[in-house]
């Protein structure tokens, strides 16, 4: 918000016009002295007084008029004169200024010569005398820009200076003459502006950063044809885990997970807030709306938002309105397509009959058919995506609409999704800038038919000698009774129904008030304060249903004629927020505040409902009643939920900087939870952060040829975590079924859960250290973090006595955790010409954690636990062991030494000695490997010469362990369905009569290394085009190649987030895809 500070009074005594005139530019002889250092584009005035009086310690005094509607200011000196900075920005905006001691006040010129008009034609162009349009030319009020053909034409006061500006170029200055034409070369621009970062409930220059913020613009994202906004930071940022097990999939979305895993039994997932408003969905975010993202990644920049901050918080930032003047219409068209990649050897029909049979192993018999089935169950994945934007307005108002259309089908036969979607915002401010209003709708309409994972799973360990269809009868599908795989692949795919209709809508509108006119009406030093009012409100609803037919080999087995089933749910957020924000400058000090409080309340309902037995296939889920099954007594087939909570927040923030040189925050938020206990409702979240710019000290003056910014910084934060189902701490009631009583069924009822008065939120102690630096003219810069974080109050259920609990599990606080790494971002630009321009970044993390204690004065708890259960046909075996003194992801099984001649396996026990596995006990099973990544690694690197750019992203894990699930199913002769290669091969010598167990045979190095994207696109020069401002077209591969040792499926869609990372315990899995895009995007 602009300040607004009343109109000066001129003082009558010494002031004469003719003087005002002839001493344009007065000042003392102190303030001539005092040099400054500037480098902003196209900022407002307003900004740039603040700046200086940063560096000066005068104070600047104006009324509103002087500085609204002015042009935007641009200029970059290095310790030049005030005075002189002052002659550049002030007469080309028709301002003068005089100084009384530390005070500058400006006054508008007005005189008789002013008012003559001169008119000034040119051409503007590049350093290679190629035309540029649309650069901005201006005067003060006045204003144009270059056509087509990079001509102008504008009328000015004669002796007024002429600003040319264009993005990424070196702003000129000239002053206007009419000796005419004056041409204008204007170069390209290298030195990078002033990041601005989102905060918690602000925005923050990145230099004033105290805490581990990691900022990511539109420029870096990744380049994708998803609905997926994660994915365009993936390995972006230090620190932030993104995984998407299925990206082919349509439907599917990534996993997130910041700084490693900080709860047992809550939520893992950061908090997402989308244009301030906290408790946001990425799936109803247009990724080409974003503008950009900001990771709150420590405890001090995440406690402002207290029980949701342990996690981290996602701050996205949709795009904008300009304020350019000019309406700006943008199309964008994306084509992708997916190409599923074979990554495991099985056999084919000619193998599983030569070799297989050939020894004497059924494995189900010789069918007659030679199918390909995994082929039958994938296709080409497909989608095509248009997104239409239009922008515009001026320093009051703005606005930007956005509509957007998807069609995408996955490389399964099944899975498709639609969607329509919107994006609106306007803001608008009032005269003199005394309200501003803004408003954000988003609207989005999704029809997905889901996929079925296990499809794949059923392809490959199906005999391939089954037929597709049965020889006995061609109309049906092949029966699978009795065969490893338990259905049709195909026919599950073909006519098994499975839709979901989404609808979802995001609106909020903000209301601020800036009380600093209303409050005084006398000149006072720079202040800003305001007030503003938010109420956000979130709609969605699931319409779920699906459908066997009757004509299915899964009703014939099932002995029904037709299933069906049908849910919707329903989820509604309320929330109102009330900001105040000041900001003072006093000489060099420097304060801004910030108070507020929130409130919000979720409300999520649904019913579900089942029948079978139709009369026909026409009737699917749209009439349920008509089915038979449910009409049998004691058959309820339906259920409903309703539950809702509530979150109180009182907040606030106090930042103070010296000077622009030693920097300290404090925050605080008392929040209260209706999930709580009844001892517990309310928990304060405390944080403070300091930080210390070393490079503007007077000893590093030396330094300031190569060095540019060097600050070190360090915070202490408390966050809590309150994901979890509500009524947990109070007594509620459950039916546990329908018993027959007296010859009627009856529900009984009964307490659903243990109460616990004291059930609280978990709290997180985090503190962090970090460097900021950039040197070399800002060719090299970077930013490294060192954390360490203690989880307390984990939240469990333990098993607790009966009586006098009435359940045997009760979920309560007890235990503790804790998260430690390092993380490093480093940027370098080795090339910056005019053609040719190269640029890379390396970002690095490590996290090491560990179980402190799963017990506390009141509950004892069990020192471990075993986690990823295998499934059948192989039960009872665990890979994984959650452990107190020990950290998530430890691989705990048997240790394998060998087979013997009668092919059985032979482990170590735990005195070292060899044994027959059938002897082994858990005793003997121990620590084998791990599968948390030690380290994580990515690079980006791009590459621009003249009109084309090449981008190329890696990135790797390196320092964990996987278990092979697919070698343990399909390795071995032992599986009755269809086996890999290497099961007759390197695996031959494992009986197929042995008892198979889980050993670290099956755990394999994970680590890899690859290209995970390739983006080449050209821009074309549409300085003669009429009617279109720009055009670029790219393309892109993704997963290009990926250098592992691991011998499965690609080791990067194994799940490292949550607490069993690389422990894929089932063999159902969606196969990686190398995909293609192409895409065009034309501004006009």
């Amino acid at each position: 918000m602009k300040k607004q500070i009343p109109t000066l009074k001129r003082h009558p005594a010494g002031r004469r016009l003719s003087l005002l005139f002839g001493l344009l530019f007065t000042i003392t002889a102190s303030a001539q002295e005092v040099k400054v250092t500037v480098n902003v584009d196209r900022q407002p005035l307003e900004k740039v007084l603040s700046l200086l009086e940063q560096q000066t310690g005068y104070r600047f005094f104006y009324s509103n008029d002087h500085v609204s509607g002015k042009a935007p200011v641009t200029i970059k000196v290095s310790k030049e004169a005030l005075s002189a900075v002052l002659k550049q920005i002030l007469p080309e905006r028709n301002l003068t200024y005089k100084v009384v001691k530390q005070q500058i006040i400006l006054s508008n010129v007005k005189s008789a010569a002013s008012e003559a008009k001169i008119t000034v034609r040119g051409r503007v162009t590049d350093s290679a005398g190629e035309p540029l349009i649309g650069v901005s030319v201006t005067s003060g009020t006045a204003g144009v820009t270059t056509d087509i053909d990079g001509n102008y034409s504008i009328q000015v006061p004669a002796g007024a200076t002429l600003l040319y500006s264009y993005v990424g170029c070196v702003s000129v200055h000239k002053k206007a003459s009419d000796d005419n034409p004056l041409d204008i070369v204007m170069v390209e621009n290298a030195e990078p502006l002033d990041d601005v970062v989102v905060i918690g409930y602000g925005t923050m220059d990145k230099k004033e950063l105290t805490s581990a913020i990691s900022h990511v613009s539109e420029k870096d994202f990744l380049s994708i044809s998803s609905s997926d906004p994660a994915s365009l930071i993936k390995g972006k940022v230090p620190g932030v885990s993104i995984v998407n097990t299925g990206a082919a999939d349509p439907n599917v979305a990534s996993s997130i997970q910041i700084r490693g895993v900080n709860s047992r039994q809550a939520g893992l997932g950061p908090l997402i807030v989308i244009d301030g408003v906290p408790g946001g969905s990425l799936q109803n975010v247009n990724p080409q709306d974003i503008a950009s993202f900001d990771v709150l990644k420590d405890g001090a920049a995440s406690a402002i938002y207290g029980t949701r901050g342990t996690n981290g918080v996602i701050l996205v930032t949709t795009k904008k309105g300009s304020k350019d003047g000019k309406v700006h219409t943008s199309y964008a068209l994306t084509l992708s397509w997916d190409k599923m990649k074979k990554e495991l050897d099985m056999m084919s029909a000619d193998d599983f009959r030569k070799v297989r049979l050939a020894w004497g192993d059924t494995g189900g018999g010789d069918l007659g058919g030679n199918y390909d089935w995994l082929d039958g169950v994938s296709r080409t994945g497909f989608s095509h995506k248009h997104t239409m934007s239009l922008s515009g307005g001026n320093e009051r108002t703005s606005y930007r609409v956005s509509v957007d259309y998807r069609d995408a089908h996955g490389i399964d036969l099944r899975s498709k999704r639609e969607e329509y979607g919107s994006r609106a915002s306007i803001t608008h401010t009032t005269k003199g800038g005394l309200f501003t209003f803004t408003v954000n709708l988003a609207p989005r309409v999704i029809s997905s038919d889901n996929s079925d994972w296990s499809v794949f799973k059923l392809a490959l360990e199906t005999n391939p000698t089954t037929p597709l269809m049965d020889p006995t009868s061609p109309s049906m599908y092949y029966n699978f009774v009795g065969q490893a795989a338990s259905t049709n692949p195909v026919e599950t795919q073909k006519l098994v129904k499975s839709h979901t209709d989404m609808r979802l809508l995001d609106w909020d509108a903000t209301a601020r008030l800036n009380l600093l006119p209303l409050l005084s009406k006398k000149i006072s030093s720079p202040i800003i304060l305001n007030t503003q009012l938010t109420f956000a409100d979130r709609q969605y609803s699931y319409d779920r249903s699906g459908f066997t037919p009757s004509n299915t080999t899964i009703a014939v087995n099932s002995g029904h004629s037709g299933q069906a089933s049908r849910s919707n749910d329903v989820e509604r957020m309320y929330q109102l927020e009330w900001l105040t924000n000041f900001a003072a400058r006093f000489g060099k000090n420097n304060i801004k505040a910030m108070v507020g409080y929130s409130y919000a309340y979720w409300h999520n309902s649904g019913f579900n409902a089942e029948n079978s037995d139709f009369a026909n296939d026409g009737v699917t889920s749209d009439n349920l009643g008509s089915g038979e099954y449910a009409s049998e007594e004691g058959i309820i087939g339906m259920g409903s939920y309703r539950n809702d909570c509530k979150l109180i927040s009182f907040f606030g923030r106090v930042s103070y900087d010296w000077n622009g040189k030693y920097f300290v925050t404090a925050s605080l938020r008392h929040e209260g939870s209706s999930k709580f206990g009844a001892k517990h409702k309310w928990g304060n979240f405390p944080a403070v952060s300091v930080g210390w710019r070393i490079s503007q000290e007077s000893f590093m003056e030396n330094a300031r040829g190569w060095l540019n910014e060097l600050k070190i910084r360090a915070d202490y934060g408390e966050t809590g975590n309150q994901d979890f189902s509500s009524y947990q701490s109070i007594p509620t009631m459950k039916g546990f079924g329908h018993y027959l009583i007296d010859g009627k069924f009856v529900q009984v009822w009964a307490t659903e859960n243990n109460v616990n008065p004291d059930l609280h939120w978990e709290k997180s102690k985090n503190w962090n250290v970090g460097i900021d630096f950039s040197m070399f003219n800002n060719r090299f810069g970077g930013s490294l973090n060192y954390y360490n974080r203690r989880t307390e109050d984990l939240l469990g259920t333990y098993h607790v006595a009966v009586p006098p609990f009435v359940h045997e599990g009760a979920t309560v606080n007890v235990g503790s955790m804790s998260n430690q790494g390092f993380e490093f971002e480093l940027d370098f630009t080795p090339v910056a010409t005019r053609k040719f321009t190269y640029s890379f970044n390396v970002i690095g993390s490590t996290n090491k954690n560990k179980f402190i204690s799963f017990s506390n004065s009141n509950y004892i708890g069990e020192d471990y636990y075993d986690e990823a259960a295998v499934e059948g046909p192989f039960l009872g075996y665990y890979l994984q062991r959650i452990e107190v003194g020990q950290p998530v992801g430890n691989f705990y099984m048997w240790r394998y030494a060998g087979i013997n001649d009668a092919g059985e396996w032979m482990v170590y026990d735990k005195d070292g000695d060899i044994i027959q596995m059938a002897l082994a006990d858990e005793t003997d099973r121990a620590i084998v490997g791990n599968g948390l990544p030690k380290f994580n690694l990515s690079t980006t690197h791009n590459f621009r010469y003249r009109n084309f750019d090449l981008s190329l992203f890696f990135r790797g894990a390196f320092g964990f362990d996987i278990f092979n699930v697919h070698d343990y199913y399909y390795g071995t002769r032992k599986f009755t369905g269809n086996v890999l290669k290497k099961a007759f091969g390197k695996n031959f010598a494992i009986s197929p009569t042995a008892s198979h167990a889980v050993t670290d045979y099956f755990l394999e190095r994970g680590d890899y290394f690859k290209l995970d994207q390739l983006t080449l696109g050209y821009t074309f020069k549409t300085h003669n085009y009429r009617f279109i401002d720009g055009v670029r077209i790219y393309g892109t591969v993704n997963n290009v190649f990926t250098i592992t040792k691991f011998s499965g499926v690609d080791p990067s869609t194994y799940n490292v987030n949550g607490l069993t990372p690389g422990a894929s315990s089932t063999r159902t899995y969606y196969p990686s895809t190398r995909q293609f895009i192409l895409g065009v995007q034309v501004d006009f």
